[in-house]
């Protein structure tokens, strides 16, 4: 009964139509991602928030299955989860990515798109530019982007100890890193924050968020990332 609740309220936000044979697929996949992002939605909607009216159907295995092989990359199972749920959302190049992240400005990416960025993405010249001295694998898929470079990427470097990790890539002059242990772990963090009214919107409808005490929520996800710590030790 709780699953069957989760993808009813899950498809009532989908504005365009999902085959059977995709629901059975989303069923099956059913976990602690998809848990979150129903609940992220419902919170949305009662906030009068605009994302939750350009969701895109999920994403097939066969879809999956040909990103993958376009990439040369495997999907781990979290990442598969993520698209069995919501492959991105539709942006109609008008409305404001102020309205349309799932995080301030920051949009949730289509199959197609993140192919398409991980394509542009030179991992020579980034780890030049920010002289990493540690092993980046390239493997890295896009799934959460602003659009001008400030991107959070799931490592599917496998055998590698960041395997599974978010990467940070960003234009704030901040040195790009690991920010988060997992896909589960972000979006917990995100779920928490429109919890506990963290993110909210503004007099225009845009999405705002208390960067502070979401940070606090990160470092208590995982106190050994250190970029979480400096939002503890602010006063």
């Amino acid at each position: 009964m709780k699953k069957l609740l989760l993808l009813l309220v899950l498809f009532s936000c989908n504005p365009k139509p999902t085959t059977i044979k995709q629901r059975i697929k989303t069923e099956v996949a059913l976990g602690k991602i998809r848990e979150d992002i129903t609940k992220i939605i419902e919170y949305q909607k009662e906030m009068g928030y605009h994302m939750p009216t350009i969701i895109q159907s999920p994403a097939s295995q066969a879809k999956i299955k040909e990103t993958e092989k376009k990439l040369d990359l495997k999907f781990n199972q979290e990442l598969k989860e993520l698209y069995l749920t919501i492959n991105g959302v539709y942006l109609d190049g008008i409305t404001p990515s102020g309205k349309t992240g799932i995080i301030p400005i920051h949009d949730l990416m289509d199959l197609d798109w993140s192919v398409e960025y991980y394509n542009s993405m030179d991992w020579q010249e980034h780890k030049e530019m920010y002289e990493i001295d540690y092993d980046l694998g390239e493997k890295l898929f896009p799934f959460i982007t602003d659009g001008a470079g400030n991107s959070y990427w799931v490592d599917l470097n496998e055998e590698t100890e960041n395997y599974g990790r978010l990467y940070w890539t960003n234009t704030f002059g901040d040195q790009p890193d690991y920010l988060f242990n997992s896909l589960t772990d972000f979006f917990d963090a995100i779920l928490k924050g429109y919890e506990t009214k963290i993110f909210s919107l503004d007099s225009d409808g845009y999405l705002d968020c208390d960067y502070k005490k979401w940070g606090q929520i990160c470092y208590r996800l995982d106190p050994s990332i250190p970029y979480w710590q400096e939002y503890v030790n602010e006063k």
